[in-house]
C-alpha cells in the first residue's frame, strides 16, 4: 500500500490516542481473521494501492475537526464561554478500555479486578428524596385536583390522592447506585466482547465538567436516537467519567421484558399509551419540575429510532417544552442544553426497517435475541457531546432566529406545481402541524414556536456532531457510485477520497488506522450485502448484492452521510433539473457547446426543492432561511468546480464590487433619506451566469451528489403516482402503511430503499401541499384528495414536478 494513502488516514491518530485503544488496528478476532485471509491469499499487491495520479489530495485529513460548537447567532455567550483551542488537542479515549491505571490500585490483583475497582471508584450522585410528598403538595397538582372535584370533601378524598400516587408510581424512576455500578460492570464486559471500541473526546468531557461549575442549572442532554442501546450508552459513558447520570425519557420501543424494569431503576421515565388525561399530564409535568428543581440531569430523545412505528421527528418535543415551562416559571435559574451525537459502525437491531408490534416481546424471544447479540461483532461506536448551550442565553436572543414571515406550504409551492410562477416560494414554510400539538397547549403560540425552533437547532447540532463511520462511507460508495461492482484497490482509493471530502466539510470520521485494514473491516461488517470475487489481476472485485435486504441495508447506512453533503446535493439536483429543461429545447446538440446557467434561476430552483423536502430531511437551523441555504449551496458547487462563473469581457466582472459601490455617481444622501437601495447608483443590474466544469472529476462528483437524494425523491415521485390507488377517506397512519405496501409491491430495485419514515414524510408533505384535505372521523381526522387533485391532470403535474429533480 502506498505511503500517501497510509498517511491520509493514519496520521489522524495521535500517539496519545494509540495508547488509549482508539486506533482501529485492534480489530476483533473475526475482522482480523478476515483481513489475514485476504492478505495471505496473495490477491492484493502493493502496487494496487499506490497513490492516485494527479498529486496528493489538498486535504490529507491530518487534523481532526473539533465538532459540536454551538451557534454563535442564537447563543453568542455560550459560544464564547467554554471552548478553548487546547481542548481539541486532548484527543480521544476508548471508554471501554479499562486497566489498572484507571483505578487507585496497582498489582496483579488490581489487573484482574480492574473493572470492579473502576466502577467502584466512579462517582454516583444522590437521588431525590421524599419525592412523593413534593408531588402531592405541588401547586399544579392541587389545582388539578380542585378542578376535578365538585366539593371540598372530594378534594380531600383518598380517591383523588390514590389516583395521583398511582400516576406517580407509574412514571417514577430512580437511580439505584448499586444497580448502576453492577450494570456498568456488566456493560464493560459485554461492550468489550461485541464492540471494537467506544470513542469519546476528552475535550468534550472537559467542557461538560467546566459547564457544571460555570452554569447554575441542570443539564438537559439531547441525543440523536440511532438505536435502543442509546438509553444505556449515554448513562454508561457519563457514569464512567463521574458526571451526573441523567434521568431519561423512554418510548414504547423498549419491549424486552427484563429491560424496562432495569431502565426504570437507572433513571428511565416511561409513560403510558394514553397520556392525554389532564391529571396525568399535570403529575408528569410536576415530576419533571421537581427533578429539575433538585438539579437532576435529564436526557430528552426528540427523535424516535428507525425501528419504531411512524412518529414525528419531534415526537419528544413535549419533554423539551416542559423544561422550557419550568424555566419560564422561574423555578430554575437556567438549563444547560447539550446535544449528543451517536454513531455506530453497525446498530445492534437486526430488523431495523421492520415495525414493532404493539405487544410485548416474550421472554423466550428476548433470550434468543440476547444470545444472537453476544455472538456478533458490531464494530465501533462514537459518542460526541456538543458545546453546552444556556437556555437563558438562547431565549434572550430569540429575535435572531424566530421567523415572522412563515406561510403554509400550499401557498408557497402549489402554484409552482400547477405551472404558475410566484414569489411566495422564497418565504419560510410554517409548521402548523407541530405548533398545534395538543400536548403543548400550556404554552403560548410564541413560546411553542420558540420551543420548536430550539428542538430543530438541537437536532441540527447533534447531527453535525455525529461522526461518519467506516461502514457509512463504504455503503455510500457501493450504493451510490459502484452499484455494478468495483476493484478493491479502486474502492480503497475512493474510500480515501470520500473521507477527505467529509473532513474538509468540518465533519469528523469515527475511525483511524491503515486504509486497507479499515476498508476490509467495513467489508466484514457489511459482508451480508456484498460478494467478493477474485480476478487474475491480483485484486478482488467487490459487488453489492441486488437483493432487497442488501439494498435496504446499504441504503440505511449510507443515509448517515447525507447531512455532510446536503447543501451540494440539493443544489446539484436543482442544476440537473435546469439542464434537463435546456436539453428539451436543444435540437442540434453540439458536444462542444457550453450551457450558461443563470444564478438567479438556479437559486430559485434550489429553493423550490428545499420547500419540497420535509423538515426531517432538510434539517435547517431556525437562524438560517431557506434562501440563505440555497445561496450557500450554489456557492458550494462553485467551490467543488462543478460550476464555473462566466465572465464577460465587455462587462464589469461579477466579483468586482468596488466600482459598483464607489462609482462616480455616488453622492452623499441627506439625513432624512433612509432608503438603502443602491438603485440610484446602479443603472445596470449585473446578471451572473455559470457554466459547467469540464473536468472528469467534477462530472463524477456531480453525479454522486445527485444520487444522494434519489432514494427520497424517487419515493416522493412514485407515491404521487400511486395516490389514485388509495381508498379514501383513510386515516393518516393507515395511509402511510398502505402506501408503503404499494411501493414494496412495485418490485423495482430503485424502490428497495423505501422506508416507512420516508413514506411518512411524503404523505406529510402532500398534506401540507394541499393534496389532501381532512374531514372528521370516529377515531381521528380522515384524509381524502382535495378538489384540486381529484383531477388526474393535476396528479400528473405533481408527479412530473417531482420527477424533474430525479435522475
Amino acid at each position: 500500500m502506498g505511503q500517501d494513502n497510509h498517511k491520509s488516514v493514519d496520521t489522524m491518530a495521535s500517539e496519545h490516542d494509540r495508547d488509549n485503544g482508539f486506533v482501529q488496528g485492534s480489530a476483533p478476532p473475526e475482522s482480523s481473521k478476515f483481513i489475514r485471509q485476504v492478505n495471505h491469499s496473495g490477491l492484493l499487491s502493493t502496487l494496487a494501492f499506490s497513490s492516485p495520479s494527479g498529486g496528493v489530495s489538498l486535504f490529507l485529513g491530518n487534523i481532526r475537526p473539533f465538532v459540536g460548537r454551538c451557534c454563535y447567532i442564537c447563543a453568542p455567550q455560550s459560544w464564547a464561554l467554554l471552548f478553548h483551542n487546547h481542548l481539541s488537542l486532548l484527543g480521544f479515549r476508548n471508554a471501554i478500555l479499562v486497566t489498572e491505571t484507571q483505578t487507585r490500585y496497582r498489582g496483579w490483583l488490581a489487573r484482574r479486578l480492574c473493572y470492579f475497582l473502576f466502577v467502584d471508584g466512579c462517582t454516583v450522585y444522590p437521588d431525590v428524596p421524599f419525592l412523593e410528598h413534593k408531588i402531592i403538595n405541588n401547586a399544579r397538582v392541587q389545582e388539578a385536583i380542585r378542578e376535578n372535584s365538585c366539593s371540598i370533601y372530594d378534594q380531600k378524598s383518598t380517591c383523588n390522592m390514590r389516583n395521583v400516587l398511582g400516576i406517580f408510581h407509574q412514571i417514577q424512576a430512580t437511580i439505584s447506585p448499586l444497580l448502576l455500578r453492577m450494570t456498568s460492570w456488566m456493560l464493560l464486559k459485554i461492550f468489550n466482547w461485541v464492540f471494537v471500541n467506544l470513542q469519546v473526546h476528552r475535550g468534550q468531557i472537559e467542557m461538560l465538567r467546566k459547564a457544571s461549575k460555570e452554569y447554575d442549572g441542570p443539564f438537559v442532554f439531547v441525543p440523536l436516537h440511532k438505536s435502543r442501546l442509546d438509553y444505556l450508552l449515554v448513562t454508561f459513558v457519563l457514569f464512567c467519567h463521574s458526571i451526573r447520570v441523567p434521568y431519561f425519557t423512554c418510548g414504547e420501543d423498549v419491549q424486552l421484558p427484563f429491560l424496562r424494569p432495569l431502565l426504570r431503576k437507572l433513571g428511565g421515565i416511561f409513560t403510558s399509551h394514553d397520556h392525554g388525561d389532564h391529571l396525568f399530564q399535570v403529575v408528569l409535568n410536576s415530576y419533571i419540575e421537581e427533578l429539575l428543581n433538585e438539579q437532576q440531569s435529564l436526557a430528552v430523545y426528540l427523535k424516535s429510532p428507525v425501528s419504531c412505528p411512524v412518529l414525528s421527528s419531534l415526537s419528544g418535543l413535549v419533554w423539551l417544552s416542559q423544561v422550557f415551562d419550568v424555566f419560564q416559571n422561574c423555578l430554575i435559574p437556567d438549563a444547560v442544553l447539550i446535544p449528543v451525537g451517536v454513531a455506530y459502525d453497525r446498530i445492534v437491531e437486526e430488523n431495523y426497517l421492520e415495525q414493532m408490534g404493539p405487544g410485548k416481546t416474550s421472554i423466550f424471544a428476548a433470550v434468543r435475541w440476547v444470545l444472537r447479540f453476544l455472538q456478533k461483532n458490531y464494530g465501533c461506536i462514537r459518542m460526541d457531546f456538543g458545546q453546552p448551550v444556556s437556555l437563558k442565553d438562547y431565549i434572550e436572543n430569540e429575535g435572531m432566529h424566530l421567523c415572522s414571515s412563515a406561510i403554509p406550504l400550499q401557498k408557497i409551492l402549489l402554484p409552482c406545481v400547477l405551472g404558475c410562477s410566484t414569489d411566495a416560494v422564497y418565504y419560510e414554510k410554517s409548521q402548523d402541524w407541530l405548533l398545534n400539538n395538543d400536548e403543548l397547549i400550556q404554552l403560548s403560540k410564541h413560546h411553542r414556536a420558540l420551543v420548536a425552533d430550539l428542538g430543530r437547532h438541537m437536532l441540527y447540532t447533534a447531527s453535525c456532531s455525529s461522526a461518519v463511520m467506516s461502514t457509512t462511507i463504504l455503503a455510500c460508495l457501493l450504493f451510490h457510485k459502484h452499484q455494478q461492482g468495483i476493484f478493491l484497490s479502486t474502492l480503497a482509493k475512493d474510500f480515501c477520497w470520500l473521507m477527505n471530502e467529509v473532513l474538509a466539510r468540518h465533519f469528523d470520521v469515527g475511525f483511524s488506522g491503515k486504509l486497507l485494514d479499515i476498508v476490509l473491516h467495513a467489508l466484514f461488517l457489511l459482508r451480508e450485502c456484498v460478494i467478493l470475487r477474485s480476478c487474475p489481476l491480483n485484486n478482488l472485485i467487490v459487488i453489492p448484492k441486488a437483493t432487497r435486504n442488501a439494498v435496504e441495508e446499504l441504503s440505511f447506512y449510507s443515509n448517515s452521510i447525507l447531512p455532510v453533503f446536503l447543501g451540494e446535493a440539493v443544489a446539484a439536483c436543482a442544476l440537473n433539473s435546469l439542464l434537463r429543461e435546456v436539453a428539451k429545447y436543444m435540437v442540434d446538440w453540439d458536444s462542444d457547446a457550453e450551457v450558461a446557467i443563470s444564478q438567479e434561476e438556479l437559486i430559485c430552483k434550489t429553493v423550490q426543492l428545499c420547500q419540497l423536502l420535509s423538515s426531517e430531511t432538510l434539517l435547517l437551523p431556525p437562524c438560517q432561511s431557506v434562501y440563505q441555504f440555497s445561496q450557500e449551496a450554489v456557492d458550494k458547487l462553485m467551490y467543488c468546480e462543478i460550476l464555473l462563473m462566466e465572465e464577460n469581457e465587455n462587462k464589469q466582472p461579477a466579483c468586482d464590487t468596488w466600482q459598483k459601490r464607489f462609482g462616480k455617481e455616488m453622492t452623499w444622501k441627506v439625513m432624512d433619506d433612509f432608503d438603502d437601495s443602491e438603485s440610484d447608483t446602479d443603472e445596470t443590474v449585473w446578471t451572473c451566469y455559470f457554466k459547467l466544469g469540464q473536468t472528469q472529476e467534477s462530472h463524477t462528483f456531480f453525479l454522486f451528489l445527485c444520487s444522494l437524494l434519489q432514494p427520497v425523491l424517487k419515493v416522493y415521485e412514485t407515491a404521487a403516482g400511486l395516490l389514485h390507488k388509495l381508498d379514501f377517506p383513510i386515516e393518516e397512519p393507515q395511509c402511510v402503511l398502505k402506501m408503503f405496501q404499494l411501493l414494496n409491491a412495485q418490485g423495482e430495485e430503485q424502490h428497495g430503499s423505501a422506508t416507512v419514515s420516508i413514506v411518512n414524510s411524503a404523505i406529510k408533505i402532500f398534506r401540507e401541499l394541499g393534496v389532501f384535505k381532512e374531514e372528521p372521523g370516529t377515531k381521528g381526522p380522515l384524509l381524502k384528495l382535495s378538489n384540486t387533485f381529484q383531477q388526474p391532470d393535476n396528479l400528473l403535474k405533481l408527479q412530473q414536478y417531482i420527477q424533474q429533480f430525479c435522475d
